[in-house]
């Protein structure tokens, strides 16, 4: 049986939801390790594997989306790497090292209006 068809892939990612709706963390991640083969981007296989854990525990999510910003990273994929830094701020709106990791990668992606937002949040409303 050949396992790289279509409807192989279709199928395991509805059962990954699945198995997440019904709070199987071992069988989602099982299936996740399959998938992850298929995608051809470490750093959005690790996103996907921290979307996955947001769902069991907040901080083995955190720590795997730090891993896939660094992977983005070292990628020089800076601007998805500054995504990945502000869902982390969305979790974990306390966390310091998240805005000063996210002011110095808009300063390399040339965003002032970006870091101004992220530095005077009044001033937006």
């Amino acid at each position: 049986m050949k396992l790289n068809t279509p409807d192989f892939y279709n199928v395991a990612w509805f059962k990954l939801a699945e198995c997440i709706a019904r709070g199987e963390k071992e069988r989602a991640l099982g299936v996740y390790k399959l998938l992850a083969h298929s995608l051809n981007d470490s750093a959005l296989a690790i996103q996907l594997e921290a979307d996955i854990l947001l769902s069991f525990n907040k901080q083995d999510a955190l720590a795997a989306y730090q891993r896939a910003a660094e992977e983005y990273k070292s990628q020089k994929q800076l601007f998805k790497a500054a995504c990945i830094y502000e869902h982390m701020l969305t979790i974990d709106p306390t966390n310091n090292t998240y805005s000063k990791t996210l002011i110095e990668l808009y300063t390399h992606l040339n965003m002032p209006h970006k870091i101004a937002a992220l530095a005077y949040p009044q001033n937006l409303e």
